[in-house]
């Protein structure tokens, strides 16, 4: 008796051992956390009861503080703040042109030898030598009979034509022009040829390589007015080189004029088709999903056709090995492709298989996402909430741009010349060639290209970081607020006894939840995003410098972090996902939101998948219908109203079409949120309530008890210890 109590005791110390090492494991599926919910969860949840408070609100000071940091550092940029530690910027430095001097043309005080400064000059006009001067104003029209030369080579003109004006003998307007001629052979001067300005400078209208460049030794001609000429030669200069991109521009003008106006014209047309009529195909499109039976069938032809596709691929590959067997192909070909048939029947088989163990799991997928739609349809106001933080983040984004504009052009501009291999040599600038020389007197030899390039203080580079990692902070903020106010509004549908009873006013105050509670959660979230983007814009500059250096070990380093930062971001992003719903349903602070998303996550691995993989084929055919039902009719209607008053039919049909895009991707984000919020829900509802006390609507109760059945059929019995 004694010798059976102390074998007792020994298989309960034992018993208590393996207990206590599984719960010591380091499986995270043996996590304390990784528990399903209760009923006393279900008694405390926020949805129902109330109880929320305010989560992460040092995250939302952090933010504000940013924010007004943000501020300062731009004001201190534009000067209206006095900064000793950053310069006062000016944006026409970064895009004004620079002379063959180094001088930029309206920003630097030079005074030119005929005695005018250039910062009255404020436009940058091409020399056939590839350099610029400076002048007042761009040329409206074309004059190969007036020119404009490099500062001393108009003043000697200039004093030349005064001391010749003294010879009664001598015709002043002939003389004149033969100077210009001879210092335009030298390419020294330029005819006036018509320009557009453009961001400072003068694009001449006529491509210059039809411009006339003049032969370097000017002759007498036997005309009739025994006056002196020069020959013309076309040559295309380093000028026409350097600003190719615009000439070609601008010598297609007419077609972009002629698109602008069409746009102009059929602007309301656009409008009416891409936003308003995309838009309502989304609710459309959410109606017809949940007519019964709809999209079960959409769902099952979709996995039909993969394993149809596969045995057909299988098929082929065989019947095309055996013609290649005789004799059209090498053997080998031939032989891989026959077992290649064999491995694509393998896969037709396995995924036959898989669909049949996912069975239950992709009814649960067709039921969320009709229970999505169904959500969505209840508050059509939802599906333009994107338009919101669209507006948002373009107001942000002007007043950003503003201070990196003021910031960018605040450092110190050093010239720079951009030098052909065969440098003194009267030939074609080489674009291919890297070799860059520091200019000296803010002169180039002939055939160099002078530029401008910023040098930027220590302090300057941290600020322009800070901008950077700012704008990556707040874009991601306000689409986390998105998600959050989705994931509330779908949230606060599924649990709610009346839905009836869910409008627009439900979608309302889910924005007034989000904003009194939840924004900190946002910042937090979007803060873990913003530090990994910032961190992957600093190793894409460090790449650039390694691979400028030919650094090949540590370009290679770069890569392998962008790459490995890259898969990090989008895992966060992931879990960022599921911790607003959870923040949503349950009201946590983001750190605990994030665990409990990440276990709900494991636990639920099969479902997420079925689910993700059946939203995502619907999100596609949704996105497919909208671009398509809203370009078509708004071809036809172009076609007959405004055939007659539009150049091209085509480019409003295309603007029609890429805005109804646009409008399909706002839809389906808010799609994809909500289903993946009414799976959570789900799960929450099956494992905090029972029987009669779940929300679940009748679709999804049918698939939480065949669930609930299966999981019971695969339980486990611990040992109690013989007990």
């Amino acid at each position: 008796m004694l010798l059976f109590e102390c074998d007792n005791s020994e298989n309960q110390t034992m018993t208590m051992n393996i207990q206590r090492k599984i719960k010591t494991s380091k499986d995270p599926l043996d996590h304390p956390e990784n528990k399903k919910l209760d009923k006393e969860s279900g008694e405390n949840f926020a949805l129902v009861n109330g109880g929320r408070y305010c989560t992460d609100v040092l995250f939302l000071l952090l933010l504000t503080a940013a924010w007004v940091a943000m501020t300062g550092v731009g004001l201190a940029s534009t000067g209206i703040i006095k900064s000793d530690i950053i310069n006062k910027g000016d944006p026409n430095r970064l895009i004004n042109g620079m002379d063959y001097h180094g001088n930029l043309c309206g920003v630097t005080n030079y005074i030119t030898p005929d005695g005018v400064d250039t910062i009255n000059l404020p436009k940058a006009y091409p020399m056939p030598s590839g350099f610029f001067v400076c002048v007042d104003s761009c040329p409206a029209e074309s004059s190969y009979d007036a020119f404009i030369c490099e500062y001393e080579i108009q003043h000697e003109i200039t004093k030349t034509v005064n001391v010749t004006s003294l010879d009664t003998f001598i015709d002043v307007d002939d003389a004149t022009k033969s100077l210009y001629l001879f210092h335009a052979a030298s390419k020294q001067c330029m005819p006036k040829i018509a320009s557009m300005p453009f961001l400072g400078y003068c694009i001449p209208t006529t491509p210059l390589d039809e411009v006339i460049i003049l032969n370097s030794t000017p002759r007498e001609s036997n005309n009739t007015n025994n006056t002196k000429e020069t020959d013309l030669v076309t040559n295309k200069t380093t000028t026409d080189v350097f600003i190719s991109t615009e000439t070609e521009a601008s010598s297609s003008s007419n077609f972009f004029d002629q698109v602008i106006t069409d746009a102009h014209t059929s602007r309301y047309v656009i409008f009416t088709f891409g936003c308003g009529v995309s838009l309502a195909l989304g609710i459309i499109f959410l109606v017809v999903l949940q007519l019964p039976g709809i999209l079960s069938i959409l769902v099952w032809i979709m996995i039909i056709v993969v394993d149809i596709a596969l045995v057909g691929a299988g098929y082929y590959s065989r019947d095309v090995s055996i013609r290649w067997a005789s004799g059209t192909r090498p053997g080998n070909e031939a032989t891989a492709l026959y077992y290649g048939s064999f491995v694509l029947y393998s896969l037709a088989g396995a995924w036959c298989l898989l669909i049949l163990f996912m069975r239950k799991k992709i009814m649960l997928a067709i039921a969320c996402v009709r229970e999505a739609s169904s959500a969505i349809s209840s508050q059509p106001i939802i599906t333009i909430f994107p338009i919101v933080q669209v507006v948002g983040l373009f107001a942000f984004s002007i007043v950003w741009g503003i201070y990196m504009a003021f910031l960018a052009s605040s450092g110190d501009i050093v010239s720079k010349c951009f030098c052909p291999n065969s440098i003194g040599k009267d030939s074609h600038l080489n674009i291919t060639s890297t070799s860059l020389v520091d200019s000296h007197d803010g002169f180039c030899g002939e055939g160099c290209l002078i530029h401008k390039e910023m040098q930027y203080s220590n302090n300057t580079v941290y600020a322009g970081i800070y901008m950077l990692s700012m704008w990556f902070w707040t874009s991601q903020f306000i689409v986390a607020v998105g998600q959050i106010v989705i994931s509330l509004s779908i949230s606060l549908w599924y649990f709610n006894r009346d839905r009836k009873l869910v409008s627009n006013a439900t979608f309302l105050k889910a924005v007034s939840i989000a904003t009194f509670y939840h924004l900190g959660t946002a910042a937090f979230g979007s803060l873990v995003i913003a530090i990994i983007k910032t961190i992957r814009t600093i190793l894409t500059y460090m790449e650039k410098k390694a691979a400028r250096s030919k650094q090949k070990v540590v370009l290679v380093i770069m890569r392998i972090l962008k790459c490995l930062l890259w898969c990090l971001e989008k895992c966060v992003k992931f879990v960022n996902k599921q911790a607003y719903i959870q923040t949503a349903i349950f009201g946590y602070p983001f750190c605990k939101a994030a665990r409990m998303g990440f276990f709900l996550i494991l636990r639920n691995s099969l479902r997420i998948s079925a689910v993700s993989v059946v939203s995502q084929f619907i999100l596609f055919i949704g996105k497919v219908f909208i671009t398509v039902a809203s370009t078509v009719p708004g071809y036809l209607y172009l076609e007959k109203n405004y055939g007659n008053e539009l150049n091209f039919v085509m480019v409003p049909t295309l603007l029609i079409a890429v805005t109804a895009y646009a409008a399909s991707e706002m839809f389906n984000e808010v799609f994809g949120m909500s289903i993946s919020t009414i799976l959570q829900c789900f799960v929450a509802d099956e494992e905090m309530f029972e029987g009669d006390e779940r929300f679940a609507p009748s679709s999804l109760a049918g698939t939480i008890d065949s669930t609930q059945q299966g999981t019971k059929k695969k339980k486990k019995v611990v040992p109690d210890g013989g007990n």
